[in-house]
């Protein structure tokens, strides 16, 4: 019985020690013109001083041809895109691709929706994110406005300013609209989820420069980032 007791005790005091592996998230950036790399590793350090996440990144730019690090994402939880129009080889494809068949949480902003070669497009904008990419309008000021009540993506998110709507198509069926942009003559769906066999998506077509300097904007992307991997939040959230 002592030896039970102290063998019992001992698992009690090493488990007080042992902590939760950190959420892996990895960056795929490419988008030149809103400035995708400075946003992601500034968006990247403020999250890691208040969550316990770790990001890796893969760092480039349109029509690039290989990105460096991309073998880190075979061990990340998520996949966040930030990337347009880059050539990327069929290797490096068959590793972004195994992610998505696999059904593992991604978060896409601003040009994911057209972040590869056309017939990966078609099949990442459409299928997997749920969205319907058709463009975009001039560069305007834009309100954004949740058209939700409640979602877990937008706890704690309160209506914003933006710029530069992007248009999009009917989304998906399984896709399931949270934010709309108004630019006065127009209103486009701008932010939503996809579920599809219960695995998640998030995308938004917000992301310009200034909207990373948002608290709104980047509070949504927290719960995002935790909501398609199913977690709840880890860190102080301050």
């Amino acid at each position: 019985m002592k030896t039970r007791l102290i063998t019992w005790l001992g698992l009690l005091v090493i488990g007080t020690f042992i902590e939760a592996a950190p959420l892996k998230v990895h960056i795929i950036s490419g988008a030149k013109e809103y400035r995708s790399e400075t946003s992601m590793k500034g968006f990247s350090k403020w999250m890691t001083k208040r969550y316990d996440v770790k990001f890796t990144g893969s760092w480039g730019h349109d029509g690039i041809e290989e990105l460096a690090n991309l073998d880190a994402l075979a061990a990340a939880d998520v996949m966040f895109v930030f990337a347009r129009r880059m050539k990327l080889g069929e290797s490096q494809m068959k590793l972004i691709r195994a992610h998505w068949m696999a059904g593992k949480p991604i978060v896409g902003v601003r040009t994911a929706s057209h972040a590869f070669q056309k017939s990966d497009n078609e099949m990442f904008d459409r299928k997997v994110m749920g969205g319907n990419y058709l463009g975009h309008f001039s560069n305007e000021p834009l309100k954004v406005i949740n058209v939700v009540k409640a979602h877990p993506v937008l706890r704690g998110v309160r209506p914003f300013g933006s710029s530069k709507l992007y248009k999009a198509g009917p989304l998906a069926k399984t896709a399931t609209l949270l934010q709309q942009g108004d630019i006065g003559k127009d209103k486009q769906g701008i932010t939503w989820v996809n579920e599809v066999k219960g695995h998640r998506t998030f995308y938004t077509s917000l992301g310009v420069p200034e909207d990373f300097k948002n608290e709104n904007f980047k509070r949504m992307l927290v719960n995002a980032i935790f909501w398609t991997a199913k977690i709840t939040r880890l860190g102080t959230g301050k």
